[in-house]
């Protein structure tokens, strides 16, 4: 599988769960201390308007609502904009500047899809949807956002908490969430 088949995937994955969301649901509680569903939603489609900006291609994005009337759209339209923006000739193998500094434009892609996972995970589990999200992609996922973090230690209310103990039999997906710090609010 290429980058641009891990991002589809997981890109699609996420679009089905948001399409799931039901008008009462928005408003849940998610795993993402003081974000509901709608924030949670919106922070992925904001980091997808923020593709552009790092990847040289559009200006800063700010703070905001990325939704509007429409979220379950919107964020459709922020996935299939963000798709365009990485599919652009010679920006894999290009250095581009990130929050995290200077890194290969390959890196955006796995960006997307590990946020991706990580939130599709909080959004599945506020709203009684199956947290067992693409086995293979969230056990590879788990894989960089080790080496990623290694053992340095997390603070409570970062936006990624210490790593909580995942059950012996705990899938791939809820595994990367506990390592991410999310407790689900609905198991």
């Amino acid at each position: 599988m290429t980058e641009f088949d891990d991002f589809d995937l997981a890109a699609s994955t996420v679009t089905g769960l948001v399409t799931a969301v039901r008008a009462d649901q928005w408003a849940h509680p998610t795993a993402c201390q003081d974000w509901d569903v709608r924030a949670v939603m919106n922070h992925l489609a904001h980091g997808n308007a923020k593709v552009a900006f790092w990847a040289g291609a559009g200006p800063p994005v700010p703070d905001g609502d990325y939704l509007g009337p429409s979220p379950v759209s919107a964020f459709a339209a922020s996935v299939a904009a963000a798709r365009a923006v990485l599919a652009a000739p010679g920006l894999l193998a290009r250095q581009v500047t990130t929050p995290l500094g200077e890194v290969p434009g390959v890196f955006l892609v796995h960006m997307r899809v590990n946020e991706y996972l990580a939130h599709g995970w909080d959004i599945a589990d506020a709203t009684g949807q199956p947290t067992d999200l693409l086995p293979d992609l969230a056990a590879r996922a788990l894989a960089q956002w080790r080496t990623r973090f290694g053992s340095t230690p997390r603070q409570p209310g970062g936006p990624f908490g210490p790593e909580i103990p995942a059950p012996p039999d705990a899938t791939a997906a809820d595994r990367l969430a506990a390592f991410l710090g999310r407790k689900a609010v609905n198991g």
